[in-house]
Protein backbone atom coordinates (compact mmCIF):
# COMPACT_ATOMS: atom_id res chain seq x y z
CA UNK A 1 0.00 0.00 0.00
CA UNK A 2 1.34 3.15 -1.08
CA UNK A 3 0.07 6.33 0.88
CA UNK A 4 0.56 10.01 0.14
CA UNK A 5 -1.12 12.09 2.09
CA UNK A 6 -4.68 11.39 2.13
CA UNK A 7 -4.43 9.95 -0.71
CA UNK A 8 -4.05 5.81 -0.60
CA UNK A 9 -3.11 3.44 -3.59
CA UNK A 10 -3.07 -0.44 -3.38
CA UNK A 11 -0.73 -1.88 -6.09
CA UNK A 12 -0.53 -5.52 -6.72
CA UNK A 13 1.76 -7.26 -8.51
CA UNK A 14 1.65 -10.71 -9.38
CA UNK A 15 4.27 -12.96 -9.20
CA UNK A 16 4.02 -14.61 -12.32
CA UNK A 17 3.78 -12.43 -15.28
CA UNK A 18 1.95 -15.24 -17.20
CA UNK A 19 -1.11 -14.64 -14.99
CA UNK A 20 -0.68 -11.15 -15.12
CA UNK A 21 -0.82 -11.59 -18.99
CA UNK A 22 -3.94 -14.01 -18.88
CA UNK A 23 -5.85 -11.05 -16.39
CA UNK A 24 -5.39 -8.62 -18.85
CA UNK A 25 -6.04 -10.86 -21.74
CA UNK A 26 -9.16 -11.79 -20.06
CA UNK A 27 -10.57 -7.77 -19.19
CA UNK A 28 -9.82 -7.14 -23.14
CA UNK A 29 -12.09 -9.80 -24.16
CA UNK A 30 -15.02 -8.29 -21.91
CA UNK A 31 -13.91 -4.69 -23.03
CA UNK A 32 -14.39 -5.76 -26.35
CA UNK A 33 -17.84 -7.45 -25.77
CA UNK A 34 -19.03 -4.36 -24.14
CA UNK A 35 -18.02 -2.19 -26.50
CA UNK A 36 -19.67 -3.99 -28.82
CA UNK A 37 -23.10 -4.76 -26.99
CA UNK A 38 -23.18 -1.12 -25.97
CA UNK A 39 -22.56 0.06 -29.98
CA UNK A 40 -26.19 -1.70 -30.82
CA UNK A 41 -29.73 -0.41 -29.82
CA UNK A 42 -30.01 -2.82 -26.78
CA UNK A 43 -31.09 -2.33 -23.46
CA UNK A 44 -29.91 -5.26 -21.21
CA UNK A 45 -26.39 -6.85 -21.70
CA UNK A 46 -25.46 -10.36 -20.25
CA UNK A 47 -22.06 -10.85 -20.22
CA UNK A 48 -21.31 -14.93 -19.88
CA UNK A 49 -17.81 -15.62 -18.44
CA UNK A 50 -15.52 -18.07 -16.60
CA UNK A 51 -13.58 -15.62 -14.30
CA UNK A 52 -16.51 -13.42 -11.79
CA UNK A 53 -12.98 -11.69 -10.64
CA UNK A 54 -12.17 -10.77 -13.92
CA UNK A 55 -15.95 -9.09 -14.63
CA UNK A 56 -15.48 -7.69 -10.88
CA UNK A 57 -12.25 -5.96 -12.25
CA UNK A 58 -13.56 -4.94 -15.33
CA UNK A 59 -15.58 -2.24 -14.11
CA UNK A 60 -13.23 -1.32 -11.12
CA UNK A 61 -11.20 1.76 -12.00
CA UNK A 62 -8.72 1.35 -9.25
CA UNK A 63 -4.61 0.41 -9.78
CA UNK A 64 -4.44 -3.04 -11.20
CA UNK A 65 -2.83 -5.25 -14.38
CA UNK A 66 -5.21 -4.29 -17.33
CA UNK A 67 -6.37 -0.73 -15.67
CA UNK A 68 -6.69 0.62 -19.04
CA UNK A 69 -9.42 -2.17 -20.24
CA UNK A 70 -11.45 -1.29 -16.75
CA UNK A 71 -11.15 2.61 -17.36
CA UNK A 72 -12.65 1.83 -21.23
CA UNK A 73 -15.24 -0.66 -20.08
CA UNK A 74 -16.21 1.90 -17.03
CA UNK A 75 -16.47 4.94 -19.95
CA UNK A 76 -18.49 2.90 -22.09
CA UNK A 77 -20.93 1.69 -19.10
CA UNK A 78 -21.33 5.33 -18.24
CA UNK A 79 -22.67 6.27 -21.41
CA UNK A 80 -24.93 3.19 -21.89
CA UNK A 81 -26.37 3.86 -18.76
CA UNK A 82 -26.11 7.53 -18.73
CA UNK A 83 -29.19 7.08 -21.94
CA UNK A 84 -32.34 5.42 -19.82
CA UNK A 85 -32.75 4.54 -16.02
CA UNK A 86 -34.02 1.17 -17.52
CA UNK A 87 -30.81 -0.19 -19.05
CA UNK A 88 -29.01 -2.76 -17.09
CA UNK A 89 -25.88 -5.48 -17.58
CA UNK A 90 -25.51 -8.68 -15.58
CA UNK A 91 -22.59 -11.12 -15.54
CA UNK A 92 -23.26 -14.69 -15.35
CA UNK A 93 -20.62 -16.96 -14.85
CA UNK A 94 -19.86 -20.28 -16.34
CA UNK A 95 -17.12 -22.16 -15.43
CA UNK A 96 -15.15 -23.28 -18.46
CA UNK A 97 -14.79 -27.00 -16.73
CA UNK A 98 -18.30 -27.27 -17.85
CA UNK A 99 -17.52 -27.75 -20.92
CA UNK A 100 -21.00 -26.92 -22.14
CA UNK A 101 -21.71 -27.55 -25.77
CA UNK A 102 -22.68 -24.89 -28.31
CA UNK A 103 -26.83 -24.44 -29.16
Amino acid sequence: MVTQGRTRCQVLIPLDPAAAEIVVAKLFAIRLGIAKATSMAIEHIILITDSLESARQAVDPSVHPGQAHSLAVYSVLRLFFSQDYGYRIDFWVCPSKAEWSLH
